[in-house]
């Protein structure tokens, strides 16, 4: 017989019905959030209820049945490893969905690659000047032509000066956007943080806060765009009985341990101020447990004083490498220095201070200001916009203790530390291409193939520099002929004025001296030789100890004085002194050439021109400069009566023709012509200015189809993974509709057990016949 009361039975029922019921009402609180963003689909988790007692008159004819059943709470339909690839892959299309906007606003910026009306703007701009140098051929000295020639370049200029001004206005809005990302990843963080709050709480309480749940869940997918992720989840005990789950969240791949950005109640922010200080290229900030940061030494690395037992007998440590460079000497000797202070920083210390501190303690909270720290918002363009990772902290602000009591600290983020859409932007606004430096490098194997905003920007500054030079050179005198075209002193060792005195320069230091006319011819044989020697390298039949020999010389050469370049520059200062004071010889008394382009519209300064500020010379502009006709000197004939007449080459037009052919001349581009400090060495680029142009646009026309593609890939990925993910946690009707009419109808029959039990009863107390 079965081992359960007379009126148990009615218990059984009546837990039927109340589990039936419960059953619908989670299935109409699904309905109900269907559309409800996040909301993750609940079933009502039911277990059967039954006795392991044993009777004290027990017999195996006795048989244990269940009592009913039991609702043993809500729970949700879920599959974490689906979260997983879900959010990997949303980091994925974060990163490329926001490098494909960046390049969009790139190529609304040059227009050449655009939708815009001015479709090939420079390109037809590169035309006309060459048109109007094609009209000047045949209308040499003509004031007209000059003009028209003049104004053509001044469009060009201009065009220049617009793309490279948008390109700054381009950089300083993802600039202003990653500072909006930071702000909007901070706040999610803080959100995730409270809500864990929350949850813990009903958790101690016996509570499952699904509601809660999702909203957070709907949270760590919004991170997941932003920054590459890692979730996890363990048992925080609370006491030696109890414990109550935690949620982890750190960044994906930063080593072992990983960096933290949520512990159950704590949270971190990211920080990235307005400067950081220079980072040691030689430590890997994207994992700290680098065996390469550690380093045997007997000196101490930030001091160097020696390392010295309680004898003081020298001894050898391993030691954290430090982590930031306090200064370099102008001899390249490097200060390191473990304090994360900027420069700003540090200022603002020492003046609230009053004095400043030792120069000999480069690590104490000062030393970054008295030292002269450099920082990496020194220099334009070289910001790496460095991130840190804040300790994590609770909302009343205690700060989260690991296992063995260590406090958490401040973390330095890493290049690559990384990865989603906040680092795209990063990059965009960080990405050097070809003219990343060695340090850059070492920060970012990847930076040379990384080309965001600066990488067009120092593209477009090597386009103006190159068309400047090779203009500004054909206007100008060949060396060799400065000695000839102006008038020297009786000892040939000076240049004179009008008035017979010797034209002299301002030093570097700053007193004046004679512009020595040997340097001229010196730079002059320099600069012959250097070609003859790279023409001889092109001889595929010579030894290698032919070419090691001219390979030297060369390096000699390039090297010698201040270097080739530097005394190229120096050279073409003084030649400007000349044009303004000195006084020309009869030869070349029609020579009225000089600089064509310079650095402002004021001067006659072509050093430090870029795409932003090249201009037409004020000596151009004013007339006082022409294009120059010819570089010939006026040849002189012997007359009868022994006197010499000087025959004129006022319609020679040879130097233009020059200038014609520059517009199709196959020129090098060298990065370390434009960023001095760039690590490679070889060409990137061989072609015409037009071609130089176009090359830019065709690079980022392939980076947005490649882009493109990318995304195209990973949003589709994403999107089945989201599919995936419905098709378990999502609200289906047909599912919910299966679920109302089994609930209902298991209602129903609980209801009718009930109702049965009832008359069995009735029928037996009521009903049997009394003797």
């Amino acid at each position: 017989m079965a081992v359960i009361g007379t009126f148990g039975s009615f218990t059984a029922a009546r837990l039927g019905i109340y589990a039936s019921q419960s059953s619908l009402n989670v299935t109409g609180n699904n309905i109900a959030n269907i559309n409800t963003k996040g909301y993750t689909r609940q079933r009502m988790d039911l277990v059967s209820l039954h006795s392991w007692g044993t009777a004290r008159y027990a017999n195996k004819m006795s048989q244990d049945i269940g009592y009913g059943v039991m609702t043993n709470g809500v729970s949700q339909l879920r599959d974490p490893f689906i979260d997983i690839r879900y959010r990997d892959e949303q980091a994925n299309v974060g990163k490329s969905e926001t490098w494909l906007d960046c390049l969009n606003q790139l190529s609304h910026t040059l227009d050449e690659v655009g939708d815009g009306d001015d479709f090939g703007i420079v390109e037809r701009q590169f035309n006309d000047f060459k048109l109007q140098l094609e009209q000047l051929l045949g209308a040499v000295g003509t004031e007209e032509y000059d003009t028209t020639t003049r104004t053509s370049a001044k469009v060009l200029t201009d065009l220049l000066n617009s793309y490279a001004k948008a390109l700054e206005k381009v950089e300083n809005n993802q600039i202003k956007q990653i500072k909006d990302d930071v702000t909007t990843v901070n706040t999610i963080l803080t959100q995730i943080r409270d809500l864990n709050e929350e949850i813990r709480e009903a958790g101690i309480h016996g509570g499952k806060a699904l509601e809660l749940r999702d909203e957070r869940n709907v949270l760590i997918d919004d991170l997941s765009k932003y920054i590459k992720i890692d979730v996890s989840y363990d048992m925080e005990k609370l006491d030696e009985f109890n414990s109550v789950e935690r949620l982890n969240i750190s960044i994906a791949g930063s080593g072992n341990p990983p960096i933290r950005l949520i512990c159950g109640i704590y949270g971190t922010q990211l920080g990235m101020g307005d400067t950081a200080p220079m980072r040691n290229p030689e430590y890997n900030f994207d994992d700290h447990n680098d065996p390469n940061n550690f380093i045997t030494t007997n000196t101490d690395p930030v001091t160097g004083k020696p390392f010295e037992d309680a004898n003081g007998n020298p001894i050898t440590k391993t030691v954290p490498r430090p982590q930031y460079i306090a200064k370099i000497e102008d001899d390249g000797t490097i200060k390191y220095t473990n304090n994360p202070l900027t420069e700003a920083m540090a200022k603002a210390e020492a003046e609230k201070a009053g004095k400043p501190a030792p120069v000999e303690d480069p690590d104490n909270p000062w030393a970054l200001e008295v030292n002269n720290a450099k920082t990496d918002d020194e220099n334009e363009g070289d910001n790496r916009v460095w991130m840190n990772v804040q300790p994590l902290v609770t909302r009343k602000g205690y700060v989260f203790r690991d296992s063995e009591g260590e406090k958490s600290k401040m973390i330095e983020l890493g290049d690559n530390a990384l990865y989603g859409g906040l680092q795209a932007r990063r990059e965009f606004v960080t990405g050097e291409g070809e003219f990343s430096s060695a340090t850059e490098i070492k920060y970012d194997k990847d930076a040379t193939s990384t080309r965001g905003v600066p990488y067009y920007r120092y593209s477009l500054d090597a386009l103006a520099q190159q068309f400047a030079k090779m203009f500004n050179d054909a206007n100008r005198m060949d060396f060799d002929m400065v000695t000839k075209a102006y008038q020297l002193n009786a000892a040939g060792d000076a240049f004179v004025s009008k008035d017979g005195t010797a034209i002299q320069y301002t030093t570097a230091n700053g007193t004046m001296a004679n512009i020595d006319p040997a340097e001229f011819d010196d730079l002059a044989a320099d600069i012959k030789e250097l070609n003859e020697l790279n023409e001889k390298l092109k001889d595929k039949d010579l030894s290698d100890t032919e070419r090691k020999t001219i390979a030297d010389r060369i390096k000699a050469l390039e090297e010698k004085g201040e270097g080739i370049e530097a005394r190229k520059e120096a050279a073409y200062e003084k030649m400007e002194i000349l044009r303004q004071q000195g006084v020309l010889t009869p030869e070349y008394a029609y020579y009225d050439g000089g600089v064509m382009f310079s650095s402002s519209g004021d001067t006659n300064d072509p050093t430090g021109i870029t795409a932003k500020n090249i201009t037409i010379s004020k000596a151009w502009s004013t007339g006082e400069v022409r294009i120059l006709n010819t570089k010939k000197p006026d040849t002189v004939r012997k007359n009868e009566d022994g006197t010499e007449t000087y025959v004129g080459h006022s319609t020679a037009n040879d130097n233009i023709y020059h200038m014609v052919n520059l517009m199709t001349q196959k020129l090098d581009y060298l990065p370390k012509n434009t960023v001095a400090d760039a690590a490679q060495d070889k060409r990137y680029f061989n072609g015409s200015f037009q071609e130089r142009f176009a090359d830019m646009n065709v690079t980022l026309a392939v980076d947005r189809q490649t882009t493109t593609t990318l995304y195209n890939s990973y949003s589709i990925k994403s999107l089945s993974l989201e599919n995936d993910r419905e098709s378990v946690a999502g609200v289906d009707l047909n599912d919910e509709a299966t679920n109302m009419m089994v609930f209902q109808k298991s209602y129903s029959a609980a209801c009718q057990l009930m109702t049965t039990l009832d008359s069995m009863l009735d029928k037996l107390i009521n009903g049997t016949i009394r003797s």
